[in-house]
């Protein structure tokens, strides 16, 4: 199978937050020529929430279509991760250094440090890199946590 016959992997699009102008008033034919879009796409748009005022035809304001994309975005960006945590691309989870055998070893620098952690569920190698602080931090927590060294 060539390149040019390989099936096309259907990904998200995230547009651009500031494309629109914000005083102005768009049509929907405006909306699909402005993101180059299908008209199905501009739908599904509406009923993840794009707001629109009903006119006779459907008018979209420009701040909310900025508006809009700002919020896509954050939503595709997820959650920031938490300070122990390490995000698993196995099982999709995150997991906490505090817990389990966790491996250290050298990053590119003398001051950067990779922490890892094997997923218990999928067996992938979950990594995070942190400075020498964060990792003194992270021992520090992992020898005075009760939980991790009394049995249940």
């Amino acid at each position: 199978m060539t390149a040019a016959s390989a099936p096309r992997k259907n990904r998200r699009i995230l547009q651009s937050d500031r494309k629109a102008r914000l005083h102005q008033l768009y049509s929907s034919d405006d909306v699909i020529k402005l993101y180059e879009i299908s008209r199905n796409t501009l739908t599904n748009w509406i009923a993840d929430g794009l707001p629109f005022i009903d006119a006779g035809l459907r008018l979209f304001r420009g701040s909310d279509l900025n508006a809009f994309h700002s919020r896509r975005r954050l939503k595709a960006a997820g959650e920031p991760l938490g300070r122990f945590l390490v995000n698993c691309f196995g099982c999709k989870r995150s997991h906490s250094l505090l817990e389990g055998h966790v491996s250290v070893s050298p990053g590119r620098t003398d001051r950067i440090f990779r922490v890892s952690k094997t997923c218990p569920d999928t067996g992938v190698r979950a990594n995070r890199f942190v400075c020498r602080e964060e990792l003194e931090t992270l021992q520090r927590h992992r020898e005075t946590d009760p939980g991790s060294k009394t049995p249940d």
